[in-house]
């Protein structure tokens, strides 16, 4: 009953939301999920018959549910979470209509006056500082934001993160992997870094195991970059006979457990009074049919 009823705001969990997105879209739908949509459209209704309340100025303000969106299905627009205050996106900003945002990560709307946020420097979505985006922009002249779901811009060595346009300055990509080095790290460690060949006629911007893969295919004319390859097959050489001692290392320790068990063995078998000869005809009983 929208007459009695004094429900201002409602704020349901994104897991019960996105699946009722999910059913509605697909067409299939539990009671279960059937009882929460029914529910959203009466809530909604409701809304709606109490008839659009009035800011200061008098302009009406809408509010409702929405229903057609992915990662807004079933939240409350027009209407801050921390305050409950109403807002209209097309008014202008002033006393009674303060600026508002929504947030990508909690997926709720805010006015300036409750939470501050900003925009991601990646993918631009609005995110409230310090709870939702708490990841900055490593360059130290930029002071971009980074969001979860955009923290890909990354050094693979020592995980700083950069900017979309920051990256591009302080990155260089694998063109053959997924590998990503920034130039710090890249010349400090050449043998696993990401370089960019200067020859006039090279492009290549490769990591030194790719180098060498496409070395190895035949694939690989430039002389710059067949040096810059040639040291790593030293390395797995170096690698691979270190390896070759260690598992020969372990053999002959595996073999030095073996008789040293005999041998506790056989010391077991004196003190009961046990021979040799007696092990092994027990031995042979043990192996005769019944």
């Amino acid at each position: 009953n929208e007459t009695l009823c004094r429900l201002k705001y409602l704020n349901f969990p994104k897991g019960w939301r996105m699946r009722a997105y999910n059913t509605a879209k697909s067409g299939s739908s539990t009671e279960t999920q059937s009882i929460f949509q029914a529910f959203l459209a009466r809530y909604d209704q409701m809304l709606q018959n109490r008839g659009p309340p009035k800011n200061h100025s008098g302009i009406d303000l809408e509010i409702g549910i929405f229903g057609r969106h992915n990662n807004s299905y079933g939240t409350q627009y027009n209407i801050c979470h921390q305050c409950t205050k109403l807002f209209r996106h097309d008014c202008p900003v002033g006393d009674d209509n303060a600026e508002h945002y929504f947030c990508s990560a909690c997926e709720r709307e805010y006015c300036e006056n409750c939470v501050t946020t900003t925009g991601c420097g990646i993918c631009s979505y609005g995110f409230c500082v310090g709870t939702c985006i708490t990841h900055s922009c490593a360059s130290p002249n930029c002071d971009e934001k980074v969001c979860d779901e955009c923290k890909q811009y990354w050094c693979d060595k020592c995980y700083r993160t950069w900017c979309d346009e920051c990256c591009s300055r302080n990155c260089l990509d694998c063109e053959w992997c997924t590998k990503r080095y920034c130039h710090e790290c890249s010349e400090n460690d050449e043998m696993n870094g990401v370089l960019r060949c200067d020859e006039y006629d090279c492009v290549n911007i490769a990591c030194s195991s790719c180098l060498l893969k496409r070395l190895q295919e035949g694939e690989l004319d430039c002389m710059k970059c067949i040096r810059k390859a040639t040291p790593l097959i030293k390395q797995l050489k170096d690698e691979n006979k270190e390896l070759k001692e260690e598992n020969e290392a372990l053999c002959q320790r595996i073999q030095n457990l073996e008789e040293s068990k005999q041998s506790l063995e056989m010391l077991m078998y004196n003190r009961m009074g046990i021979t040799s000869r007696d092990i092994g005809c027990r031995y042979r009983t043990l192996q005769e049919p019944n």
